[in-house]
C-alpha cells in the first residue's frame, strides 16, 4: 500500500513540475492585439476604407518553436515554423489602384491577382519548403497558390528586401527570397472567410464585424493581405517580436447609389459598429478630414489630430462605445470641386504591349517623375513568362521621347527564360530626371505552345503580371525626398537587396497577351468524322462477320408452306 502511495506522490510531483514549466513558458509570451479602421475621401468622390489588425507576440528566440498561441493565429504560426519562413507576405487584390486619381495607398499595394513572396532560411530543403509553403497557403485560403511552380517562381535581386525592423542584413545573408504571382486569380468570399478566422475576435465584434463580403466585393478596388515579419520590441532591438499584420483596403463609390458624397457605415458596409473587440488593447476609427470643405461629421469625434503635412484626422475610440453607432459624413453642397487635400503621386507608371500579329511584339513602360526639381532613383522589376522570348539587345531607354547619350540604367540584372522551366526577369536601376517621362521598351517573339499547354479559354489569352517600381527613400506624406541609400553595415558579401531602403512600391497594369492559338474546332471535326467512318465500317464488318447466312431452295420453301397449310 505504501508503494502505491509513493508512486502516487511521485506522479503528483511530476505533474507539478510539468505544469510549472508549461505555465512559465506560456506566460513568457506576451501577445498584443490592436485594430483600426481608416476612412479617407478621395478626389473623384470615392471613399477609401482601410482595415488593419496587428498582433505581436514576444519571447521568440532564434531556432526555437513556440507552442503557445493566444492571439497569434496557430495556422500561420505552424506554417511559418514548419517551412522555415523568416518573413511572409501574401496579398489578394482585385482591380488596380489608380495612382493618378487616388494618390498613394495607405498600406503597400500589390498587383491584380495574388502575390506571394517570402524569405526562407537557406538549407537543403529550401526549394521543397517553398513548394510546401504555397500548397499549405493554398489549402488555408482556398486559393490556387499551388499553381506557383518553377515556371513563375523567381528570386529578385534588387527590388524586394526584408520588411521587418529586426536585423535585415542577417535575414538577407542567411535567407533567400522567393516570389510568385497569379495575375488571373479571382478573389471571393472563399478567401475572405478563412482570413477572418485568423483574427482573435473573428467577425463577432470589433471593427471586423463591418467586413461584409457582399459590400466588399462590390467595390471598385479591394485588397486583402497578410504580412508576417520579425520586429524589435525596443529601440536597441535587444528583444524580438513576431508580428502579423492583416489588412483589407477597399475603394467604394457612394456617388453611384445616391448621387452624393454623403456616406455612413451602414451605407458602405451594410452594418454598424456595436462594440470594440474585448481582446484588443487598442481599437480606433480614423477619418481623414478634407480641408476647406463644408461638411458635417456625426457623431462628434473623440479627438482631432493635426498632422505635420496639414492633414486633420478625426479619431473615435471604440472602447468608449456603449451602444450601436453609425458614423456618417454629410456634405453641404453636392459638388466635386472641393479641395480634398489630394496629393498627386510623384512616381507612377503605365505599361502596355506594342506591335501586332501573332508572331512578334514588344513591351513598353512609361515611368513618370512629377517632381519638379529632384531626380529620383528607382528599381524597375518585371517578370515575363517563358513563352515570350525577349531580346535584350532591343532594350531601349528614352527620356521625354528622345534617346539620351548617357545611359540612365545604373545597374541591370537579367535572367533569360528557359522553356517550360523559368521566366524572364528584368531588374534595372534607373535615375529619373526631374519632371520627365522615362520610357523602357523591349521586343519579343511569341512561342508556339503545344495544344495541351493552352488553357480551356485559349482564345482569351494569357495574363502577364504587373511590373513593380520601387522608389528609394520617398516620404509619402509631404513629398519630401531623402535619396540617401541606407547601407545597414553592408559588406562585399552582403546581398544588395539588404543595402537598400524602399519606402514605396508602385504596380503597373497587368497585360493580356494573345498567342498563336490552334483551331480547336478541327480536332472535334476530325474526331467526329473519324468516329462516324469507324462506326459505319465496324458496324458493317461486324454484321457481315457475325450474321449466319443460309441458302434455301425454292422447292423446299414451297413444300414447307404447303405442309403448314395442310396442318391448319
Amino acid at each position: 500500500m505504501w508503494q502505491l502511495g509513493r508512486l502516487f506522490l511521485f506522479f503528483l510531483v511530476f505533474i507539478f513540475i510539468v505544469l510549472k514549466f508549461t505555465v512559465a513558458e506560456n506566460f513568457h509570451h506576451n501577445d498584443n492585439f490592436k485594430e483600426s479602421l481608416t476612412i479617407k475621401p478621395l478626389s473623384d468622390g470615392k471613399l477609401l476604407t482601410h482595415f488593419q489588425f496587428n498582433v505581436r507576440i514576444s519571447g521568440i528566440k532564434e531556432g526555437k518553436t513556440f507552442n503557445h498561441y493566444k492571439f497569434f493565429p496557430r495556422a500561420i504560426g505552424q506554417i511559418i515554423q514548419s517551412y522555415n519562413a523568416r518573413e511572409l507576405h501574401l496579398t489578394f487584390t482585385q482591380g488596380r489602384w489608380n495612382y493618378e486619381d487616388w494618390g498613394y495607398p495607405i498600406a503597400p499595394s500589390a498587383g491584380t491577382g495574388v502575390e506571394l513572396w517570402a524569405w526562407l532560411w537557406k538549407d537543403e530543403k529550401l526549394d521543397k519548403n517553398w513548394k510546401s509553403l504555397t500548397n499549405a497557403l493554398a489549402g488555408l485560403f482556398c486559393a490556387s497558390l499551388n499553381f506557383i511552380d518553377d515556371t513563375i517562381t523567381v528570386q529578385p535581386q534588387l527590388s524586394f528586401r526584408p520588411e521587418g525592423s529586426y536585423n535585415a542584413t542577417e535575414i538577407s545573408t542567411h535567407a533567400e527570397l522567393r516570389y510568385g504571382s497569379l495575375p488571373h486569380e479571382n478573389v471571393c468570399t472563399e478567401n475572405l472567410t478563412p482570413w477572418i478566422k485568423l483574427l482573435p475576435c473573428k467577425s463577432t465584434s470589433g471593427i471586423a464585424s463591418l467586413l461584409n463580403g457582399h459590400k466588399l466585393y462590390d467595390s471598385n478596388f479591394h485588397s486583402m493581405s497578410i504580412h508576417v515579419q520579425p520586429v524589435c520590441e525596443d529601440s536597441r532591438c535587444l528583444n524580438k517580436q513576431l508580428e502579423i499584420i492583416q489588412t483589407v483596403s477597399a475603394v467604394v463609390d457612394p456617388v453611384r447609389n445616391s448621387g452624393k458624397r454623403d456616406w455612413s457605415l451602414n451605407q458602405i458596409f451594410g452594418r454598424q459598429l456595436s462594440q470594440a473587440c474585448p481582446l484588443a488593447e487598442g481599437s480606433k476609427l480614423e477619418v481623414i478630414l478634407p480641408e476647406d470643405c463644408d461638411y458635417k461629421l456625426s457623431p462628434d469625434a473623440d479627438d482631432v489630430t493635426h498632422m505635420d503635412g496639414g492633414t486633420n484626422i478625426a479619431l473615435y475610440n471604440l472602447k468608449n462605445l456603449q451602444l450601436t453607432t453609425d458614423i456618417s459624413m454629410t456634405w453641404k453642397e453636392d459638388i466635386f470641386e472641393y479641395n480634398l487635400n489630394f496629393e498627386q503621386p510623384r512616381i507612377y507608371a503605365h505599361r502596355f504591349f506594342t506591335g501586332y500579329g501573332q508572331e512578334r511584339g514588344g513591351i513598353k513602360v512609361n515611368i513618370f517623375n512629377k517632381s519638379p526639381n529632384i531626380s529620383v532613383p528607382i528599381i524597375y522589376y518585371d517578370v515575363i513568362p517563358w513563352f515570350l522570348k525577349l531580346y535584350l539587345h532591343t532594350l531601349k531607354v528614352q527620356i521625354n521621347g528622345k534617346e539620351v547619350q548617357d545611359n540612365p540604367i545604373k545597374d541591370l540584372y537579367y535572367q533569360p527564360a528557359v522553356d517550360r522551366s523559368r521566366p524572364n526577369v528584368i531588374e534595372a536601376e534607373l535615375l529619373l530626371p526631374p519632371n520627365s517621362i522615362t520610357t523602357l521598351s523591349i521586343n519579343f517573339d511569341k512561342v508556339f505552345l503545344k495544344y495541351t499547354e493552352h488553357p480551356p479559354d485559349a482564345n482569351r489569352g494569357f495574363d502577364i503580371g504587373s511590373a513593380v517600381i520601387s522608389s528609394t527613400g520617398e516620404i509619402v506624406g509631404d513629398f519630401n525626398y531623402l535619396y540617401d541609400v541606407v547601407t545597414r553595415n553592408c559588406s562585399e558579401d552582403t546581398p544588395r537587396a539588404a543595402c537598400y531602403h524602399y519606402s514605396i512600391r508602385v504596380y503597373t497594369e497587368t497585360l493580356l497577351v494573345s498567342l498563336p492559338t490552334p483551331d480547336f474546332s478541327m480536332p472535334y471535326n476530325v474526331i467526329t468524322l473519324t468516329c462516324t467512318v469507324i462506326a459505319l465500317f465496324f458496324g458493317s464488318m461486324f454484321n457481315l462477320l457475325t450474321r449466319g447466312f443460309v441458302a434455301l431452295q425454292p422447292n423446299e420453301d414451297n413444300k414447307n408452306k404447303e405442309g403448314k397449310d395442310a396442318a391448319k
